[in-house]
């Protein structure tokens, strides 16, 4: 979808285009709104992701398959940035599809390398009730943004539409239906907004360039869901900075806990942190 002049303007979406949207992702699984973020934002944060990616992967396994890293990023400028983790182009839509009291628990990136290869594919979430042959409500919303245009040759993200966010079937069956539906990969200029259905099944593709092709990567969810992610370590006076829904947001994370001082917790202790 494009946003409007006046919409990109007035930083604030038109009720139609929220419909619209919101319907986008109950019945494709995905919306995708083109070259939103500004430049000088979406420069900051690839400069400063380079540096990190560099470091990061100088001293770290690949840990999602051949030469792709999933690396957390800092709760720190530029990635902090309100235009990108409070979007007024993407809170009235995960609004409208999980609830305005939901949280984001979620602040990473998966980065494909030159040489990288094929993921299995998959969805980012579990059901709520395997057991239950029917599809829930939406609960958890993943919002990606690349920082360098995403072409056929740098590894973009490959999705599969139409529905498979309502098909309820054994995860490990999932690569094997898949290669039998419609799929596509998702090519956008950098600072492009896609806002996705955790369950919508996709994967990684190989990226045959000569550079990392980078992306951030937040989830939103309804704010009982309690996940095995890392909590977001975030120092209290960064938080106390944010806006008032910016706290909302990220009120569940590791609040004026040190980034160091999450390896020197326990898992119990990473889910004990004070809300």
């Amino acid at each position: 979808m494009q946003l409007s002049d006046s919409e990109r303007a007035s930083g604030r979406l038109a009720p139609s285009t929220v419909h619209a949207a919101v319907e986008h992702v109950r019945n494709n699984g995905f919306v995708l709104f083109e070259q939103v973020l500004p430049r000088d934002l979406v420069a900051d944060m690839q400069s400063s992701f380079a540096m990190l990616i560099d470091t990061h992967s100088s001293s770290t396994e690949a840990n999602r398959g051949a030469n792709r890293f999933q690396m957390h990023l800092p709760f720190e400028p530029p990635f902090n940035d309100e235009r990108l983790i409070a979007s007024p182009f993407v809170l009235p839509i995960v609004d409208a599809l999980i609830g305005a009291d939901c949280i984001c628990h979620y602040l990473a990136s998966d980065t494909p390398l030159p040489g990288s290869d094929y993921q299995e594919v998959h969805p980012d979430i579990f059901p709520l009730f395997p057991e239950w042959p029917a599809a829930m409500p939406p609960y958890s919303i993943v919002l990606n943004t690349p920082l360098i245009d995403v072409t056929p040759d740098n590894g973009p993200l490959e999705i599969w539409p139409g529905g498979t966010h309502h098909y309820v079937a054994e995860r490990s069956e999932v690569p094997a239906l898949a290669a039998e539906m419609h799929s596509e990969p998702v090519l956008m200029p950098a600072g492009s907004l896609v806002i996705r259905d955790s369950r919508m099944w996709h994967r990684g593709t190989p990226n045959r360039s000569g550079a990392p092709r980078p992306n951030v990567t937040l989830i939103y969810s309804r704010f009982w869901l309690k996940l095995r992610y890392r909590p977001i370590p975030i120092r209290l006076e960064t938080y106390e900075r944010l806006s008032e829904r910016g706290r909302r947001l990220f009120r569940h994370e590791a609040i004026g806990v040190a980034a160091d001082g999450l390896h020197d917790l326990s898992p119990a202790q990473f889910y004990a942190l004070p809300s």
